[in-house]
């Protein structure tokens, strides 16, 4: 095993999970420390439950009603990633497989349902994720208010998506068995590192897209509960 590899594949998961959580954490303590000078009028309004906050979470209507173009690419980008990340829990523990097989799902079932949701999100997601990045470079009024942390944010979910794609597409598909060690010998802290170069570089690129996560604008995922429950505070 080269250092490189044991590196990326043995020391930065642990590096980035501890400083994903240490940020999230740093990050929601902050907003709480922020000064509420009077009664917030934000989503959601007074009334408003835990439908309004699903409604709001699963298909973003104050979204819709103010840009229906970003809409349409937030919301398409968001169920792809969603679709990734649950077959990236595929990928790495056998729990998905066995939930489907329990229910009559063949193990070929299996991996064409897994070929057409994961091929399909990739391609999505990428497509979203270009034309986000051309909508900050080619419209005025965005590129206006766009900062070097935004276009980052960016390059780097292009970085994970295409090296993601390569592997799917590109013939250097990775095999489950590998991947699924690697990812049990981590949890018992004695790293068995892959050495297939694809699979480095796309554990790389997530791995920088997790560490940043925390000190960019991404972690909108926590900032919008939290809005929720600070507005929800404030009523009367």
């Amino acid at each position: 095993m080269s250092r490189t590899a044991f590196l990326i594949g043995g020391i930065f998961p642990y590096l980035a999970a501890t400083v994903f959580l240490i940020g999230v954490v740093s990050r929601l303590r902050a907003w709480r420390r922020v000064p509420q000078p009077g009664l917030m009028t934000v989503y959601p309004t007074k009334g408003s439950g835990m439908a309004e906050l699903a409604k709001e979470a699963l298909f973003f209507p104050s979204l819709f009603r103010g840009d229906r173009t970003l809409w349409l690419l937030s919301w398409s980008f968001h169920v792809a990633l969603a679709l990734a990340l649950i077959g990236h829990l595929r990928v790495v523990t056998a729990l998905l497989d066995r939930g489907l097989a329990t229910v009559g799902v063949s193990s070929s079932g299996i991996a064409a349902m897994s070929a057409i949701a994961g091929g399909g999100a990739g391609i999505v997601l990428l497509v979203t994720v270009m034309t986000l990045l051309a909508r900050r470079l080619l419209v005025a009024r965005v590129r206006e208010v766009s900062t070097p942390p935004d276009f980052l944010a960016l390059l780097l979910l292009i970085a994970v998506i295409t090296t993601g794609n390569v592997m799917r597409f590109g013939g250097t598909h990775f095999g489950l068995a590998e991947t699924r060690v690697w990812a049990v010998s981590l949890l018992t802290f004695s790293p068995v590192v892959p050495a297939n170069p694809a699979f480095l570089l796309h554990a790389f690129f997530a791995e920088l897209t997790i560490l940043y996560v925390a000190f960019s604008k991404l972690m909108h995922f926590g900032g919008f509960f939290f809005t929720v429950a600070l507005a929800k505070r404030s009523q009367p």
